[in-house]
């Protein structure tokens, strides 16, 4: 178990854990309880500001709070259908946001603990209970216990800010920063995915091309480690400079109305990268790599490839 630290710095007394699932991860929060006058000594007196931190800090990563279970020894006994509890103001599943107003949701919180178990249906118990909270994050796929919980423990700050380029010769050399940053922050344990981009700018020239975002490069090829996503062989050969010779490809290409995200982009070897693009058989690969791959989603077409020159081959 783990205490937060807030955003100043400064550790709060409320601990936690983390157990995995299969879509995400269930973040259970220890009750409050004891007195600061009472014979028992208090423990984890600042549940309230850390479960607004732990929210805040879901919200960032736009994870889904799918259901909320009390998790105390007593309602540990019931069924698990039983151990749910509703909210009075979000409706469940809930998308989590920077937008989300975390005080009011973990008041809602509250509420539906302290009304647990009681049949008058007042709330007038215990509103800091043991409480379970069922996440729902591709992100978690692959990520250990111990990456998660540290992954709440400080605040998030991402691994690199390098900004997007059009320019297919300095968009390399901005993903070999975004890499080296990304991969010092794999090995403290606080890699996050980058937003990427949803609607990527288009550049005007002699050459209309979108303007590639080097973080989401850089990730997704730190996600392959070396080997291609899509046969699961290592790179074919390593460049000059010894980084494996892979290429980012978009599974919904940009110029059909596809992001630059990582759920959108796959690291593969040439011969993999040619069949994606020109196989007879290539919405059957795409769909394969789709259901393969955990963290990729199904964007739909919604833009003509005609409309842009896409130049979305990256070659690292």
């Amino acid at each position: 178990m783990l205490k937060p630290f807030d955003d100043s710095g400064s550790e709060l007394d409320a601990l936690y854990s983390v157990e995995p699932r299969s879509n995400g991860f269930d973040l259970i929060v220890e009750s409050r309880g004891g007195s600061d006058h009472g014979p028992n000594a208090a423990r984890n007196s600042e549940y309230a500001p850390a479960l607004e931190q732990h929210l805040t800090r879901m919200g960032a990563l736009g994870m889904v709070l799918d259901d909320l279970q009390v998790a105390s020894s007593i309602a540990m006994k019931l069924p698990e259908l039983d151990r749910r509890v509703s909210l009075d103001k979000f409706p469940l599943p809930l998308a989590l946001s920077p937008a989300t107003d975390v005080r009011e949701l973990r008041h809602s919180i509250g509420r539906a603990s302290a009304a647990f178990g009681r049949t008058d249906g007042s709330d007038r118990g215990n509103r800091t209970k043991r409480m379970r909270l069922r996440m729902q994050w591709p992100g978690a796929a692959g990520m250990t216990v111990n990456a998660i919980e540290r992954m709440l423990w400080r605040p998030i700050a991402p691994a690199t800010d390098v900004q997007p380029t059009d320019d297919p010769r300095e968009l390399q050399k901005r993903v070999a920063q975004a890499t080296a940053h990304i991969r010092a922050a794999a090995k403290r344990g606080t890699v996050q995915p980058p937003p990427g981009q949803t609607t990527p700018p288009k550049a005007s020239g002699t050459l209309s091309r979108f303007v590639r975002d080097p973080n989401v490069i850089a990730w997704v090829l730190n996600e392959a480690a070396g080997n291609c996503e899509i046969c699961r062989h290592a790179a074919p050969f390593l460049r000059a400079g010894g980084e494996p010779f892979l290429e980012v490809h978009h599974v919904r290409p940009l110029g059909d109305g596809g992001p630059d995200t990582v759920d959108n982009a796959v690291a593969c070897c040439p011969n993999c990268h040619r069949q994606l693009h020109h196989d007879r058989n290539r919405d059957t690969l795409r769909q394969n790599a789709i259901a393969s791959i955990a963290r990729l989603r199904d964007y739909p077409l919604t833009a003509t490839a005609d409309t842009v020159t896409p130049a979305t081959t990256v070659i690292l």
